[in-house]
């Protein structure tokens, strides 16, 4: 046997064994706690997988100019496209008359045009508590941000200006005081550059809960619950608006219910369920401790078959009252797993 025959079989022989496979991902940079939730390689391979896909569903389409004529506006006023003719009130502008309605009518009569105004898409992303969690791929929160950034491309492909509002944390490291719920509100920005700072923003770091505090619970009371979020957009956003909520809706009830309707009356709305794969099904791992909210820890046999069964019903339970919600309220909601990959071809806007 000849030196090189051997090292070719200690090659197919190091290949093959599963400790090869986990000293090349040891390899990896450690990526810090603190560091922003996307990296810049993974926010350019988001933004070139939309594009694909979107040229794609394009293709088929012969069109000069994408804004003309896409969207009908809701809005009515000095735009360029005829809608209706109206009586003459005193005040109106007489180069909007409408000299043949009013020759063959013998009364005074406006032109009314259909203004042209582009739909803004308005982006929630929850950044609270129970999103700093995951076990598979990803945080809740990354995979959050991941459908947010998707979002904004598409909106940009669209040339709709992008907007958005963080639920978040007002003091990210607090040692004196405990951390407080904060809004963290994006100005509104409808260009490429515009599009990537909404982005930037909303990547910033987002540590363990834990790690808020030392030993204090995190305060939290209506002014960062998901019904407060809705009832500030209502009045706030313009009529006929896209707004995407990205959440796992922890905190959906019947105050939700209410905001959610009046928001849907004059706002387009959809819905993004981040969930993680162990909220639906806990691999049987043995003994666990559990930690909730309120630092109540719990023993969990997870290889408990009756335990487990009961654990899987009641999260069914859980995810079809949240889609139920939606469903009363014709609010399109998809479900989105922390270990998808392929989120482009998932997530739509229009």
């Amino acid at each position: 046997m000849t030196p090189l025959s051997v090292s070719k079989r200690m090659k197919r022989f190091w290949s093959q064994r599963w400790w090869s496979q986990y000293i090349v991902q040891s390899k990896k940079p450690h990526k810090s706690i603190y560091s922003p939730l996307l990296t810049q390689k993974e926010i350019l391979d988001l933004r070139y997988r939309v594009e694909q896909n979107w040229s794609r569903l394009q293709q088929h389409l012969d069109i000069e100019h994408r804004t003309a004529g896409e969207i009908r506006s809701v809005y009515r006023g000095h735009g360029m496209d005829y809608d209706e003719s109206r009586p003459y009130y005193p005040g109106d502008e007489l180069r909007f008359m409408n000299w043949r309605v009013t020759a063959r009518t013998g009364e005074p009569h406006m032109k009314v045009f259909r203004e042209e105004r582009m739909p803004a898409v308005f982006i929630v992303i929850d950044r609270r508590q129970s999103m700093r969690f995951g076990t598979r791929k990803r945080l809740k929160v990354t995979q959050a941000m991941r459908a947010a950034a998707v979002t904004a491309f598409i909106a940009r492909l669209r040339n709709a200006p992008v907007a958005g509002v963080l639920l978040d944390y007002a003091q990210e490291h607090a040692t004196d005081s405990e951390p407080v719920p904060s809004l963290n509100w994006i100005a509104e920005s409808s260009d490429e550059r515009g599009v990537f700072n909404f982005i930037h923003t909303a990547n910033k770091a987002c540590p363990p809960s834990a790690l808020l505090h030392n030993s204090h619970h995190i305060k939290e009371g209506n002014k960062d619950s998901l019904s407060h979020v809705i009832r500030l957009l209502t009045p706030m956003l313009a009529r006929g608006s896209h707004v995407v909520l990205i959440s796992d809706f922890h905190d959906l009830d019947d105050q939700c219910r209410t905001s959610l309707m009046e928001l849907s009356m004059t706002h387009q709305l959809k819905a993004i369920h981040v969930i993680d794969p162990a909220e639906k099904e806990i691999p049987a791992c043995g003994s666990l401790l559990l930690q909730s909210d309120e630092k109540i820890t719990t023993r969990f046999n997870s290889s408990d078959e009756r335990l487990m069964n009961e654990y899987q019903d009641a999260a069914v339970i859980h995810t079809e009252s949240i889609l139920s919600i939606f469903r009363s309220l014709d609010i399109h909601c998809d479900t989105l797993l922390t270990e998808s990959e392929r989120i482009e071809s998932l997530i739509k806007v229009w």
